[in-house]
């Protein structure tokens, strides 16, 4: 299972990495929505990227640890008679599960932002190409939008 996901991550990194002339939006939204960061990197925004993995990667491990803890104090639970410790691990344990709440949460919204970014992007990749093609002009008192082929 292990080789399948390392070989399926290479061959996506490998078609990120690929140079374009431009870029599919839908292509970077997906590569995002799927790998963090890897819409920016579609998209050679690599320090966005950084940013992406960075923060992806805070909360992945932050909801992990809460997720542990939650356990711990599950486990603590077995075997306990007293109603003043009890009362006291399973609000801890509630307090932890609340955080991994959280940080699912912040997981999706970062990953919401990361393809949203991506897809806004990949839209202005050639931004600078093609606003060499237009030109502003005045006639007397006229604006005129010129667009050259």
């Amino acid at each position: 299972m292990k080789k399948h996901a390392l070989c399926i991550l290479l061959l996506l990194l490998i078609g990120l990495l690929s140079a374009q002339p431009t870029k599919n939006p839908t292509r970077a939204a997906l590569y995002s929505a799927f790998v963090p960061g890897g819409g920016q990197l579609y998209n050679h925004a690599y320090f966005k990227a950084g940013l992406v993995i960075g923060v992806q990667g805070y909360f992945i491990g932050s909801a992990l640890y809460h997720d542990a803890k939650a356990d711990d104090y599950k486990q603590q639970l077995e075997g306990l008679s007293d109603p003043l410790t009890i009362q006291q691990i399973r609000a801890k344990q509630k307090e932890y599960q609340d955080l991994r709440t959280s940080d699912f949460w912040w997981m999706g919204i970062t990953m919401t932002l990361s393809v949203l970014d991506a897809w806004v992007d990949a839209h202005l990749y050639d931004f600078d190409a093609q606003k060499e093609k237009l030109h502003l002009r005045f006639e007397g008192d006229t604006l005129l939008l010129e667009k050259r082929f």
